[in-house]
């Protein structure tokens, strides 16, 4: 009995560190910058991206408008 109860504590104790090692790893995979997508973006390319998200929803309540005034 008590090599099984010995066994079951050895082995919640490696699940434990196994789920501390995979927990370590993600947060360095996250907060490692230098493979983020954004990271290396040219500043032609970033103002395209600012720019586009910016004018989309003024185009999108435009359309909402005229078609709104052409059901009308």
């Amino acid at each position: 009995m008590e090599e099984a109860e010995g066994q079951e504590q050895r082995r919640k104790m490696l699940n434990r560190m196994i789920k501390q090692l995979r927990n370590a790893r993600w947060r360095k995979k996250v907060l490692n910058m230098d493979n983020h997508p954004l990271s290396n973006i040219r500043p032609a390319q970033l103002g395209i991206i600012i720019t586009t998200g910016a004018l989309a929803p003024i185009v999108l309540f435009s359309i909402f408008i005229w078609v709104s005034l052409w059901v009308e």
